[in-house]
């Protein structure tokens, strides 16, 4: 059942589209105001007048904004419903940050290919779409907040798990490897310890905040995870991701749980032994 501050169908898939594109973001955010010509528009984002008709043009395409007026007096340009909306969302996601925290859509991909194997489509669906997202449209490469992800992890415990987070460690203990950024990196045909210190590039490629630094001594790792947002739910998923990690390098191995922002530790902390 959705809250009353779940977006409505599609509007996380605009949003990822609108962060695609710093233009599009700068557009957008200069129409809520009040309606403006493209000139207008130009004079106060800053962007060259053709690329603010270029941009009005995709965001009108997509429902974002419409237009009224005529060309003789110029038209004008404001946000629809829809546009409102996308932008109050990212507004929220954002916070009191100048960059919003996001996650690629992968993600989410990997929650619905889980759920559908454990517990059917029909299921896998219906939990995406209470969160305000459509499988059918997902974007593996867009962006999306992070926010999101993190109710998303929330609501599958709730339903399908028993309150220890076991479910969220098991689900991204197994499907880890789907992600593309780390199927590049644990396949790479290096010694274990290298592709651990590579670790970071994989992290960047799926979150746009944050960073994970990487200490290692002798046979054990440190993965230092600096993430803005935690949970109980998001640090099961990084105990499984690394779990899953080393599986898939074939080596036996052991993490545990060190440090926790959520015990006032200026990082998550997970040690790998192999």
């Amino acid at each position: 059942m959705q809250t009353s501050r779940t977006p409505s169908q599609n509007v996380l898939d605009e949003v990822s589209f609108v962060l695609s594109s710093r233009q599009r973001e700068k557009v957008l955010a200069s129409l809520i105001p009040g309606p403006k010509t493209p000139v207008q528009v130009a004079r106060h984002t800053g962007l060259r007048l053709p690329h603010v008709s270029r941009t009005l043009r995709q965001l009108l395409r997509s429902d974002l904004v419409r237009s009224s007026g005529n060309e003789r007096r110029g038209k004008l340009y404001l946000p629809t419903s829809l546009g409102v909306a996308v932008f109050t969302e990212l507004m929220d996601a954002r916070g009191d940050r100048l960059v919003a925290p996001l996650v690629r859509g992968s993600h989410f991909k990997m929650y619905h290919h889980w759920l559908s194997k454990r517990f059917g489509r029909q299921a896998a669906d219906g939990l995406l779409f209470d969160l305000g997202l459509d499988p059918s449209t997902l974007d593996g490469d867009g962006w999306y907040p992070l926010r999101t992800a993190m109710e998303c992890l929330d609501l599958i415990e709730s339903r399908f798990g028993d309150g220890t987070y076991e479910t969220i460690r098991t689900m991204l203990r197994e499907e880890i490897a789907s992600l593309s950024s780390t199927r590049r990196l644990l396949r790479r045909l290096l010694p274990v310890p290298i592709i651990i210190e590579l670790s970071p590039n994989a992290y960047n490629r799926e979150f746009n905040h944050g960073r994970l630094e990487v200490e290692i001594q002798g046979q054990r790792a440190l993965m230092k995870n600096f993430d803005w947002m935690s949970s109980p739910a998001r640090c099961a998923a990084w105990l499984g991701s690394y779990e899953g990690s080393m599986a898939m390098l074939g080596v036996e191995g052991k993490v545990r749980k060190v440090a926790c922002v959520l015990r006032g530790d200026t990082y998550c902390g997970y040690t790998v032994d192999w």
